[in-house]
């Protein structure tokens, strides 16, 4: 099917009110397959349409065709207003791309009046807007419900006439930064806005697209935050502890919707800790519909959710042991014992699971990147043997280096040796690969350095980006030997 066919094939939910004025340009700066599957986006694309705001889609074009929105072909630079969903850090290249395709200048300062104004959100412009100070003319710190509503408002109010009126505006909403108005991005300045009560606003999938990377599941927010503190994980550093979701309105919305979709999936940075996620899931089987969860924690899982989960169609179980060994898990701050894991392995097997998917990290502080792995190679082999044993079929083994994040308590931490990281990931993949019931993706060491980079990455560095956008260069070729600590404040 062509990519227009797969458009065709989407399923528009929601009625929305009449859209008087706009329109916005919704940028996602990777594949449409992959933004169409991003909740968030998804979430905001629904919260401009509820104010009234026309919006059309702009995914990334890997042949790097001239930048067109999906509903109508629109040229990028025809918007007054463009919104960028900026998830991960490496999309940075990708949206600087589409800017310079679209006709749009990247930088604010040479965007005049007649050009559009960039409105930028999303977890990595939360985690570091100064990378954005000088291509963003304002940044969204934080969850989108309560403060689009105001971006609405100020757009109504002032137009699209002026642009330093409708900045002046933007400035004064609590939780946006206008780097134009406020000068160098300075933390203690702002914070992140948190939808709570959480139920106050639903999150669910606003349009169905059966090419997405879920193949078309309705997605549905149980939670939001996390009540763990893992020390390399954001989410609880930037969203706060675990919101959960009143069971009554996650069924009032499945069961609105419940003609439109044949699979669901329940989404949240711990969804097994919902106290009723075994209800929700247990409602959608009962209709007759598949239903699968994001990553679970181990102890939380338990007989009758793996029996729902079976009965739903979900074929791979995923979860995060991070390290194979306990007290390297304790020093994360997520100390499950093996037993749980190994009980999950058990259970999963007997009911015939084709997949479990563990994920690890190799270079944790204090840590010898060889003795994780071997603790994972042991930890994996008595794992894939219970659950071979008991019915089950392949075990995923997928390990990533630790990035040190600034949010986080780890934000600080030495970045380990590349060297060693490959080196370990290689006895990894040498020990386990081979094995019939092992799969073992390979380590993308490049990618973690960048992301680690990109984290931390100040103003000055959109100066490479764009000269890696002009030159049609990797994001690899351009920070290649930079140390992580020459980015860091007080440091290098």
């Amino acid at each position: 099917m062509s990519f227009w066919d797969h458009v065709a094939a989407e399923k528009h939910l929601l009625p929305y009110p009449e859209s008087p004025w706009g329109p916005v340009g919704f940028l996602y700066p990777n594949q449409y397959s992959v933004g169409m599957a991003s909740l968030g986006y998804q979430q905001v694309y629904r919260l401009f349409r509820m104010q009234g705001l026309s919006v059309e889609r702009v995914f990334f074009d890997k042949k790097g065709r001239e930048t067109r929105s999906v509903e109508n072909q629109t040229p990028l630079f025809r918007f007054p207003l463009l919104a960028a969903s900026y998830i991960y850090e490496l999309d940075i290249l990708n949206l600087v791309q589409m800017l310079l395709h679209g006709g749009v200048a990247p930088m604010a300062a040479e965007r005049g009046d007649d050009a559009p104004l960039l409105l930028m959100g999303g977890t990595a412009a939360s985690d570091n807007p100064a990378l954005l100070a000088r291509l963003a003319d304002a940044i969204v710190l934080g969850e989108g419900e309560g403060v689009i509503p105001a971006i609405a408002a100020a757009l109504q109010e002032t137009g699209f006439g002026s642009k330093a009126k409708l900045l002046a505006k933007l400035a004064a909403i609590p939780h946006i930064y206008v780097p134009a108005i406020h000068g160098e991005y300075n933390a203690a300045q702002f914070t992140r806005y948190l939808l709570d009560p959480i139920d106050s606003v639903p999150c669910h999938t606003a349009i169905l697209a059966p090419a997405d990377e879920f193949s078309g599941a309705f997605l549905l927010e149980l939670c939001r935050g996390c009540k763990y503190r893992c020390k390399f994980c954001v989410v609880h550093y930037m969203s706060g502890t675990a919101r959960y979701r009143k069971m009554e309105d996650l069924l009032g919305v499945l069961e609105m919707y419940k003609d439109h979709y044949s699979k669901v999936g329940l989404l949240g940075a711990a969804v097994a800790d919902h106290p009723q996620v075994t209800e929700v899931a247990e409602w959608v089987v009962r209709q007759g519909k598949q239903v699968s969860t994001s990553s679970l924690r181990a102890e939380r899982l338990n007989g009758p959710l793996l029996d729902l989960l079976q009965q739903g169609g979900q074929k791979t179980i995923t979860v995060a042991p991070e390290a194979g060994d306990l007290e390297i898990r304790r020093n994360l701050l997520k100390g499950v014992k093996d037993e749980k894991y190994f009980a999950l392995a058990e259970e999963a097997g007997k009911r015939g699971f084709q997949q479990i998917k563990l994920y690890f990290l190799l270079g944790t502080p204090g840590a010898d990147p060889m003795d994780e792995a071997s603790a994972i190679i042991q930890f994996a082999e008595t794992m894939g043997a219970i659950f071979s044993k008991n019915g089950g079929g392949k075990l995923v083994v997928a390990c990533s280096p630790l990035v040190p994040k600034p949010t986080t308590p780890w934000a600080d931490v030495p970045l380990w040796d590349a060297k060693q990281i490959k080196k370990a990931s290689r006895v990894i993949r040498k020990k386990l690969a081979f094995q019939g019931n092992m799969k073992v993706p390979p380590i993308n060491v490049k990618e973690a350095v960048l992301e680690a980079l990109l984290s931390w990455a100040g103003p000055d560095a959109i100066d490479e980006i764009l000269r890696l956008a002009h030159a049609n260069e990797s994001i690899e070729q351009g920070f290649e030997g930079v140390s992580l600590d020459s980015f860091r404040p007080g440091r290098g």
